[in-house]
């Protein structure tokens, strides 16, 4: 039988993505963020974290998907990367789920590396 990983789930623009449940910090609500000057396009800002500072990436604008609606604020997702801490700014919170590998798809080509 193939061993089992969970998944913690969200939605960007009608997409369902899941990032490992050890890799995910903590998910929050909407927070202020402080625009970083001359940063990428997919760079929302920077968010305090109770004293760690965080960059917030903005999973739309990172695939290149239409913006969210006037009023609609995301979610973060802080997620522990081998630099540090990151926000990916999503539109939902899904469930944590238990799949197998056999379970998985690949990205599709739109969104592959």
């Amino acid at each position: 039988m193939a061993e089992s990983q969970q998944y913690s789930t969200f939605m960007v623009d009608g997409f369902f993505f899941g990032v490992e449940v050890e890799r995910v910090q903590e998910v929050i609500k909407f927070q202020s963020m402080t625009p970083v000057p001359l940063a990428s396009r997919m760079v929302r800002g920077l968010i305090n974290l109770r004293g760690q500072i965080v960059t917030a990436i903005d999973l739309r604008r990172r695939l290149d998907l239409k913006e969210r609606e006037e009023g609609e604020e995301p979610m973060n997702v802080v997620i522990r990367t081998d630099e540090g801490a990151v926000s990916l700014l999503v539109d939902e919170i899904g469930d944590v789920l238990e799949l197998t590998e056999d379970t998985l798809e690949p990205p599709p080509p739109r969104f592959a590396a």
